[in-house]
């Protein structure tokens, strides 16, 4: 609980010395902390601060959750990738093969919504 709570502070209130933790939190036993992390180090709009981390630090690895056996995982990949789909060429389609083969109907709907249109 505590280290979820972090991550959703650090979501609001990130700086780049936070970065780096947010980047380590992705690998957290915790489902929800790993996607919490995705989500603050994807998401612009919950920012007050000036700091948004490239997206070297971080597409890689939710690039490889979208094959984790882990549905909250695999959840959370696809969220935060989805915010950096429409500037990365590589994450629209593996977005677009998450919409047609991932083993969860939800999900596959949740990948969707954020496949380019040339694409879906």
């Amino acid at each position: 609980m505590v280290r979820r709570q972090c991550v959703n502070l650090l979501d609001h209130l990130l700086d780049e010395g936070a970065v780096q933790a947010l980047v380590e939190a992705i690998d957290d036993p915790d489902d929800q902390v790993a996607a919490r992390a995705l989500h603050a180090l994807a998401c612009d709009r919950c920012k007050q601060g000036e700091c948004r981390p490239g997206e070297a630090l971080w597409v890689p690895r939710a690039l490889e959750l979208l094959c984790s056996p882990r549905i909250d995982l695999r959840a959370g990949a696809i969220d935060a990738l989805g915010k950096v789909a429409n500037r990365l060429p590589e994450v629209a389609a593996a977005l677009a093969c998450s919409a047609a083969e991932d083993p969860d109907k939800g999900l596959r709907g949740q990948a969707r919504r954020f496949v380019p249109t040339s694409l879906a």
